[in-house]
C-alpha cells in the first residue's frame, strides 16, 4: 500500500510540475505571435521602422521558445501516456479529437511560423508578413482552445454513457465530438484564454519597462518605449477579459461543480446570506482564521440576491472534498487580479491625459512587478482549477489514483522530468541570451 500511495504521489508531482513549466512556455507562445502581428500592422501602418526592429526581434525569441515549447509538450505527453494509461484508454475513444485537432493547427502554426521567419523580407506586399502572423496567431490560440476543450472534459465529463461505465467500467453509447459541448467549456474556453494572453503581455511587458528603466541611450529609450506601450495595450484588453469571464466562470461551478466552489469560498454549511470570506480555513467544522468576512456579499455575487443558496461542503462525503488550500490560493489570486486591473485601468486613464506615466521610474518598477505577479495569478489559477477537481481526474467518473501508474519506476520518471526541464530552461536562456549578443540592439536600430 505504501508503494501504490507513493507511486500515486509521484504521478501527481510529476505531471504537475511539467504542466506547470509548461504553461509558462505556452504563455509565451499564444501572446507573442499576437504583439508581433500588431508591431508588423504598426510598422506597415506608420511606417516607423521601430515596430520592424521589434517585431524581427521577438520572432526570433518566439522561434526559439516554439522549439522549446514543442519540447515541453513532448514531456507532457509522455507524462500523459506512461503516468496516466487509464485516463488515456478512456480520452482516447470519448475525447480524442480535441488531440487530432491541436496536432493539426499545431503544424499549421510550425508551417505559417518558418515561412514567415524564412521568407518575410521577400514578399513584394508587406502584409504578406501580417497575413501569415495573423494564421500564426490563430493556430497558436486554437492550440489552446482544444487542450482547454479537454480539461473542461475532465471538469464535466459527456459523450459516453457515464451511468454504465460506473457499473461495469465499458465505454458505450460514445460520441467523439460532444467532448465540443461539455458544460464547462462554455466559460472555461474564453477564461482560459484572456488570462493566457495576460500573463504573457503582462510578463512581456515587464520585461520592456525593465529594459527602458535600465536604458541610457535616446534610441534605446524610444525602442523599449514604444515596444511597452504595445504589450501594455494587450495587456489592458486581456485583463478585462480575464476579470470578466473569471467571475462567470465562479458562478457556473455552483451548478458544474459544487465541491470546488464550496472549497474555494470555503463554505461548510449549504446557506443563504453567505459572507464573503477572505482567507481562513475550516477547523472542526468552523471557519477559523479569517482575514475579512463581508456579510451576505457572496449571495449576492453567486445568485444577484442576498437570499440566492450556495453550496456547502457538508453536503458532501469528506472524502470529495478539495484540499482546503485553494480557498487562500484563490483569495490571493483574486486580490492580484483587481488590484492589476485598477492599476492598469488608472495608468490608461493618465495616459489618455497626455501624462507620460511610462516615462515614470516607479510606474516601470510597478510594471515589472506587475509582470511576476501575473505568472503567479496563471499559476496559481491553473492549481485552483486542478487540485479543486481533486481526488476525481474526470470529475465524478475516475479518480486521480485510478487512473494513475502505480508501478515503481514512476518515481524515477518523475525525476528523469524534473532533470529533463533544469536542463532545457537554462540552455533556453542561454542560447536567447547568445542569438541577440550577435545582434545588438543599437544596430539593428541604425539600419
Amino acid at each position: 500500500m505504501g508503494i501504490m500511495l507513493d507511486s500515486v504521489f509521484f504521478d501527481r508531482f510529476a505531471m504537475g510540475f511539467s504542466l506547470g513549466v509548461h504553461i509558462l512556455i505556452v504563455m509565451f507562445g499564444v501572446t507573442m505571435p499576437v504583439i508581433i502581428l500588431l508591431a508588423d500592422y504598426l510598422w506597415i501602418a506608420k511606417g516607423d521602422m521601430v515596430y520592424k526592429t521589434l517585431s524581427n526581434r521577438l520572432v526570433t525569441a518566439f522561434a526559439i521558445l516554439f522549439a522549446v515549447g514543442t519540447a515541453s509538450g513532448t514531456l507532457v505527453a509522455i507524462d500523459l501516456l506512461v503516468l496516466w494509461p487509464k485516463f488515456m484508454a478512456l480520452v482516447g475513444q470519448v475525447a480524442i479529437s480535441t488531440v487530432n485537432i491541436e496536432v493539426i493547427v499545431f503544424f499549421a502554426e510550425a508551417i505559417f511560423l518558418t515561412t514567415y521567419f524564412l521568407y518575410r523580407e521577400r514578399f513584394s506586399s508587406k502584409y504578406v508578413r501580417v497575413v501569415l502572423m495573423a494564421i500564426v496567431a490563430i493556430a497558436a490560440a486554437s492550440s489552446g482552445v482544444m487542450i482547454t476543450y479537454l480539461n473542461s472534459f475532465m471538469n464535466t465529463p459527456v459523450g459516453f454513457n457515464i451511468t454504465a461505465y460506473l457499473h461495469n467500467g465499458t465505454l458505450t453509447d460514445i460520441r467523439p465530438f460532444a467532448v465540443f459541448s461539455a458544460p464547462a467549456a462554455t466559460i472555461e474556453v474564453p477564461h482560459v484564454l484572456s488570462t493566457v494572453y495576460f500573463a504573457g503581455s503582462a510578463t512581456i511587458m515587464a520585461y520592456f519597462a525593465l529594459m527602458l528603466m535600465l536604458s541610457k541611450d535616446r534610441k534605446r529609450k524610444e525602442y523599449y518605449g514604444k515596444a511597452l506601450r504595445l504589450a501594455f495595450g494587450v495587456c489592458m484588453v486581456a485583463v478585462v477579459f480575464a476579470i470578466i469571464t473569471g467571475v462567470l466562470s465562479i458562478e457556473s461551478l455552483m451548478t458544474l461543480q459544487p465541491e470546488k466552489y464550496a472549497a474555494i469560498e470555503i463554505n461548510v454549511n449549504t446557506t443563504a446570506n453567505a459572507p464573503e470570506i477572505i482567507g481562513g480555513t475550516i477547523v472542526n467544522g468552523t471557519v477559523q482564521g479569517a482575514w475579512l468576512i463581508i456579510p451576505t456579499l457572496q449571495s449576492l455575487l453567486a445568485g444577484g440576491t442576498a437570499s440566492a443558496v450556495v453550496p456547502g461542503l457538508s453536503q458532501f462525503p469528506r472524502s470529495t472534498w478539495p484540499p482546503l488550500f485553494i480557498h487562500t490560493l484563490f483569495d490571493l489570486m483574486v486580490m492580484f487580479g483587481f488590484g492589476i486591473g485598477g492599476v492598469l485601468a488608472l495608468l490608461l486613464v493618465m495616459h489618455l491625459l497626455k501624462v507620460r506615466v511610462f516615462d515614470m521610474k516607479i510606474v516601470q518598477i510597478i510594471l515589472v512587478l506587475i509582470g511576476c505577479a501575473a505568472i503567479f495569478i496563471l499559476e496559481a489559477g491553473w492549481i485552483v482549477d486542478e487540485v479543486g477537481r481533486q481526488p476525481w481526474i474526470i470529475y465524478n467518473v475516475m479518480a486521480v489514483s485510478q487512473a494513475a501508474n502505480q508501478s515503481q519506476t514512476s518515481g524515477l520518471l518523475a525525476i528523469l522530468i524534473i532533470i529533463a526541464y533544469a536542463v532545457i530552461l537554462p540552455i533556453t536562456y542561454f542560447v536567447i541570451r547568445a542569438v541577440f549578443s550577435k545582434r545588438p540592439l543599437d544596430k539593428e536600430l541604425r539600419q
